[in-house]
């Protein structure tokens, strides 16, 4: 867990950079241990550094959002529909993480997200309120009420 996490910082030092083909070297030895640790839990369900800071990148590049999703948050409805092209502001209030095809919610993902939690707090109580799941493409703890720009149909991932 620790080298994915030491390689994802490497990995955004030399985006930032502008040392790309690096980058994307560097990206490729990260999904090949990941591979390799496929029983083992995504390092931002466990590290909550690494998953805010992950939540912050979606927050800044790719729109997720809004905030408050009890809220009308009409200006940020309507960035998404000119976005996605959408005529209906009730088509894309009902293009949410809870149904994209990266929205993670198997009793693998909520078990490493209860996990992460730990003990000491409720984990299944943070879970069911914030109706968490993992996102796959951002790889960060994520609320099934929002959205991002990465959005695709057809999730949720759930167990078969």
């Amino acid at each position: 867990m620790n080298k994915l996490i030491t390689l994802a910082m490497i990995s955004e030092e030399l985006d930032k950079n502008n040392l790309i083909l690096e980058s994307n070297k560097v990206m490729h030895t990260m999904m090949k241990l990941s591979q390799k640790e496929t029983d083992s839990c995504p390092a931002a369900t466990q590290n909550i550094k690494l998953n805010l800071k992950n939540r912050q990148k979606a927050i800044d590049e790719y729109g997720y959002g809004p905030a408050d999703p009890s809220q009308p948050n009409n200006k940020f409805w309507k960035e998404k529909m000119d976005m996605w092209k959408v005529d209906e502001l009730s088509e894309v209030k009902n293009m949410l993480c809870g149904n994209c095809a990266a929205f993670d919610i198997t009793s693998k993902a909520l078990d490493c997200i209860s996990e992460g939690i730990g003990s000491e707090e409720d984990p299944e109580s943070t879970i069911k309120a914030g109706k968490l799941g993992y996102c796959k493409f951002l790889k960060f703890k994520c609320a099934s009420k929002r959205t991002c720009d990465s959005w695709v149909t057809g999730g949720p991932i759930e167990d078969k």
